[in-house]
Order: C-alpha cells, then structure tokens, then sequence
C-alpha cells in the first residue's frame, strides 16, 4: 500500500516537472463548459533597469520628512465658549477675606 502511494506521488512531482519545463513558446489554455479553448501565447516581461535614482537613499529622505512633520489639530478643536459665571466673583472674594 504505501509503495503505491509513493509510486503516485513521484509519478505527479514528474509530471508537474514535465508540465513546468520551459519553452520558448509558452501558452495559456483556458477551457470553458462549453469545452471550447482559448489559447493565448505568453510573453514573459523583462525586467526594467535600476531606478534612476538611488531608491535607499530617497526612500529614506521621505521618511524622515515624514516623522519631522508637525500634526496640527488646532484646525479640528473648537474653542471653548466662556460661560458666565451666575455670581459675581469679586464679591465672593471680599466676603472671604
């Protein structure tokens, strides 16, 4: 029993080998319910050249302006509304003394 689980799971692991070797034509298939395909060639993309700019050195500049940024809220708090008060304060204050 376990030589036939061995035997299927090397048999997959080759096939999934075969199946991702690369060719110079590479092809999508897609299949429908229908059972019509779609075949659409791949092209693979080549990497661009390095930046132009050194991207350490500027990612590093952004992020210190970040953390040097003041946050402001005093654009977001109301101030706060003197309210009377329902005595007068000087009076209290003589009686005190």
């Amino acid at each position: 029993m376990k030589t036939r689980i061995l035997i299927t799971a090397a048999a997959i692991l080759f096939s999934v080998s075969i199946a991702s070797a690369d060719s110079k034509q590479r092809t999508l298939t897609f299949r429908d319910s229908l059972g019509r395909t779609l075949t659409m060639p791949m092209m693979s993309e080549e990497a661009t050249d390095t930046a132009p700019f050194d991207t350490r050195a500027e990612f590093m500049r952004i992020r210190a302006n970040d953390a040097s940024r003041p946050f402001d809220i005093s654009t977001m708090l109301k101030p706060e509304r003197e309210e009377e008060l329902p005595f007068d304060l000087d009076d209290v204050l003589n009686s005190i003394q």
